[in-house]
């Protein structure tokens, strides 16, 4: 019999008439594939409530406690997405992350799956049981309980499709699939009939919100199938899988980002390891670079910027005021209101033609452009918020992206 993972996202559970629908959809799959595993996430915006319950008494937000509690999330909604099925007189049973066996390290907050061990959900399995596991967590070595990050759900579905060796994992949201933008702000674009892991995973990365970039990573890594659907609207869907053997570069779809800081540190001396002072203390403090230039030699001096994502900003300022002190630069700069524009394709950062027509695009708004990236399957840019929606319409227009 086949076997498919499904993952409902906290939109697709938000109420118990969209926990009874989904219900529903399961009691369908069922019936099709045979086995159905499911993951959920926190019903709603039940996650951003606890976080200010627990903002409201402690606003350090201590990480073992914090997990602790922003677990009860996710639990909530398989036991009861687990009793909606058995009242469609199905044979469900709930499952946390621990007792799945899903074993991370000891981080807290943004833990790492290191190992599976699924002999409950196999037995449930054999069975003829349908598995309702809460996503987003797992447990240490230590048996301290761990979350996955924001976003884990995604994860903790593609990594118990990878240890079933599931026929594929389906991806249920608000939205019908991957869009050339996204369609709830510019509408008219096209929904994707099938994209590449490397494809989605620079879409996910650059801004759009349909799958989280570790599920995506983990999913190329294991080579399990991916599909985006909606819980909300009948379709097909987007495939998320392998390559296809091209010969000529295209857009697939664009994205953006509109909550990036930009930190520069000006005229700083050219001396051994200068360089790696920056980015080695964001590493060590885990604030993710999105980009890092620096500028051409001028009386042995230059300049280093550094673009990270805004909800890091403070904490990157402080650390590079830190680090402006050892290279000795002679102030630092901070620019909020930073966006990114990327445009993914297969082969779009080395074919010329594209380059020059994301750029023509651009200068034909009279916009600026602030910094400017390329690797095989994306081309970045970097201008100001005020600036973005008219570059996304113009790109989408000249590149043939709405319907």
């Amino acid at each position: 019999m086949a076997l498919v993972v499904q993952k409902f996202g906290g939109t697709s559970v938000g109420s118990i008439e969209r926990i009874r629908h989904v219900a529903e959809i399961i009691d369908r799959s069922k019936g099709k594939t045979g086995n159905v595993v499911v993951v959920v996430s926190a019903m709603g915006r039940q996650t951003d409530d606890l976080l200010r319950l627990a903002r409201a008494v402690n606003p350090s937000l201590p990480e073992r406690e914090l997990d602790m509690l922003l677990t009860t999330g996710e639990r909530q909604t398989m036991a009861l997405l687990s009793m909606a099925l058995q009242a469609r007189r199905l044979d469900a049973v709930s499952f946390t992350g621990s007792q799945v066996g899903i074993i991370t390290d000891g981080n807290h907050a943004d833990a790492r799956i290191v190992e599976i061990r699924g002999d409950r959900l196999r037995a449930a399995l054999e069975r003829g049981r349908i598995p309702i596991v809460a996503g987003f967590q797992g447990v240490s070595p230590q048996r301290e309980i761990t979350t996955l990050g924001r976003g884990g759900s995604d994860t903790t579905a593609v990594a118990l499709a990878a240890y079933l060796g599931a026929d594929r994992c389906e991806i249920y949201t608000d939205v019908p699939g991957v869009f050339t933008e996204d369609p709830r702000l510019f509408p008219g674009v096209k929904c994707l009939s099938e994209i590449s892991y490397a494809e989605m995973l620079e879409l996910a990365r650059n801004g759009a919100q349909v799958l989280h970039p570790r599920a995506c990573a983990l999913a190329a890594k294991y080579g399990v199938r991916l599909k985006v659907l909606s819980s909300f609207h009948p379709g097909k869907g987007t495939m998320i899988d392998k390559e296809t053997e091209l010969e000529k570069a295209f857009v697939r779809a664009i994205t953006h980002s509109e909550d990036l800081c930009r930190l520069s540190l000006i005229r700083v001396p050219r001396v051994p390891r200068c360089l790696a002072q920056g980015v080695t203390q964001l590493a060590k403090e885990k604030i993710p670079l999105v980009f890092f230039a620096h500028g051409v030699p001028t009386d042995n001096r230059f300049d280093l910027s550094y673009i990270v994502p805004a909800t890091e900003c403070l904490r990157a300022e402080t650390l590079m005021r830190q680090v402006k002190t050892r290279v000795r630069a002679e102030r630092l700069v901070v620019q909020k209101g930073l966006c990114s524009v990327s445009v993914v394709g297969p082969g779009v950062g080395s074919d010329l033609d594209i380059i020059a027509a994301v750029f023509s695009a651009i200068a034909g708004l009279g916009v600026h452009v602030d910094a400017f990236s390329a690797a095989e399957t994306k081309i970045t840019v970097f201008l100001h918020r005020p600036q973005v929606k008219g570059v996304v319409r113009a790109l989408l227009k000249r590149f043939g992206l709405r319907k």
